[in-house]
C-alpha cells in the first residue's frame, strides 16, 4: 500500500497528535481510513515508512491515542531482541495490532538476527513520500498560523522555490524568520524574508 501525500503537522508542542489536527487531502483518505481500522489488517501489524517530515510520528501517536495500542517509532533504531519480542507478542494470536515507523524500509535495516528478519517479512509496509505543492503550502501557512503570523502567497511561494524543500527545512527557516521579524520589529513580508536571505544565506537567490 502506497501513499504519495502524506501531511504532517508536528509544528508545535501545543498540538496534540491526533486525526483531527492532521492536514489532509484526497491522496491520502485510503490510507487513513486502512490505519483507523485496524482490525481489518491482513497482518496484525504495519510499518510507516518515509523521510523525515512525512508525518509518521504524527499519524503512529495519533493512531495510538485512538486505538489504543502500541505504536512504536524509529523501529530500526530498537534493540534487536526487544523488537523482536514485541513482534512475536503480536503475531502469537493476541488479537492486539501494532504500528512502527521508521524512515527505512526493513530490508537494509543492519539486522543480526534472522529471525527477526523473518518477522519482518510478514508485516504490512505503507510507504510515504515527499509532499507536493499544495500540501507544503498547507504546512506552511500552519506553521505561521501557530505563530500568529498571517503571511502572503507571495512569500510562501518565495521560500519553497529557493529553500530546500522539505518540512524540518521549511519549519527551521519559518521559526528564523519570525525570529528576525521580532527582533527588528518587522512585518514579515515576502521583501523582509528576500533581504533576510539574501544576507544569511548566499546560495539563495533574490
Amino acid at each position: 500500500m502506497k501513499n504519495n501525500h502524506q501531511l504532517p503537522l508536528d509544528l508545535s508542542p501545543l498540538q496534540k497528535f491526533s486525526f483531527e489536527n492532521y492536514v489532509g487531502g484526497s491522496a491520502n483518505r485510503k490510507m487513513l481510513k486502512f490505519l483507523r481500522s485496524p482490525m481489518n489488517w491482513k497482518s496484525p501489524i504495519t510499518m510507516l515508512v518515509g523521510p523525515i517530515g512525512t508525518g509518521k510520528s504524527h499519524i503512529g501517536n495519533a493512531w495510538a491515542n485512538e486505538t489504543g495500542f502500541l505504536f512504536l517509532d524509529d523501529a530500526s533504531q530498537m534493540d534487536e531482541e526487544m523488537l523482536f519480542f514485541q513482534l512475536n507478542l503480536i503475531l502469537n494470536g493476541t488479537g492486539r495490532r501494532l504500528l512502527l515507523a521508521d524512515k527505512n524500509f526493513p530490508k537494509i535495516w543492519p539486522i543480526q538476527m534472522p529471525d527477526l528478519i523473518s518477522r519482518l517479512k510478514s508485516i504490512t509496509l505503507v510507504e510515504l513520500a515527499e509532499h507536493d505543492d499544495e500540501v507544503l503550502e498547507l504546512i506552511m501557512r500552519r506553521v505561521f498560523e501557530a505563530k500568529g503570523r498571517t503571511v502572503s502567497q507571495g512569500l510562501i511561494s518565495y521560500l519553497l522555490k529557493h529553500y530546500e524543500r522539505s518540512v524540518p527545512a521549511q519549519v527551521q527557516i519559518a521559526e528564523m524568520l519570525e525570529k528576525a521579524a521580532q527582533s527588528q520589529k518587522a512585518d514579515l513580508s515576502k521583501s523582509f524574508a528576500m533581504k533576510f536571505l539574501k544576507t544569511n544565506y548566499a546560495t539563495i537567490p533574490s
